[in-house]
């Protein structure tokens, strides 16, 4: 069941939750802030650390497409819904539309196009389907 779960879901149920409980400034809100060597303080906001957390999130999805089976499947098709809805959210609902959400949205994308491609990629390699991607 856990294999068959997008976990860019888990990051939009947090943007949505956090967008309705706390408003849609939160992504603005500084996080930490941590002073340079060079004098510079690098202010780090609570959007860029839920970009950092999505980003890890998208890296075990991408990790997780080069499996295959019908578990993967499903998780590519899922990956479609999230990133669909996610869309819908940034063009529709009120607060949507900011860089977070479009970075994220991004992430989105990338997840289940990365997913099919290297679905795609797997199964031609596994029946021994010449030329394409692979040579």
């Amino acid at each position: 069941m856990f294999t068959m779960f997008p976990l860019l879901a888990i990051s939009l149920v947090v943007y949505v939750i956090l967008h309705f409980l706390v408003g849609d400034s939160w992504t603005a809100s500084q996080l930490m802030s941590i002073p340079m060597v060079s004098g510079d303080v690098w202010r780090i906001s609570f959007g860029d650390g839920f970009i950092i957390i999505s980003m890890g999130l998208l890296f075990i999805e991408l990790l997780r497409s080069t499996k295959t089976g019908s578990d993967s499947i499903l998780n590519h098709a899922l990956s479609v819904v999230v990133f669909i809805i996610a869309l819908l959210a940034f063009i529709i609902v009120p607060g949507f539309g900011n860089s977070v959400f479009f970075i994220f949205l991004a992430m989105t994308f990338l997840d289940f196009m990365a997913g099919f491609i290297v679905t795609t990629v797997t199964a031609r390699r596994d029946f021994g389907v010449s030329g394409g991607l692979g040579g």
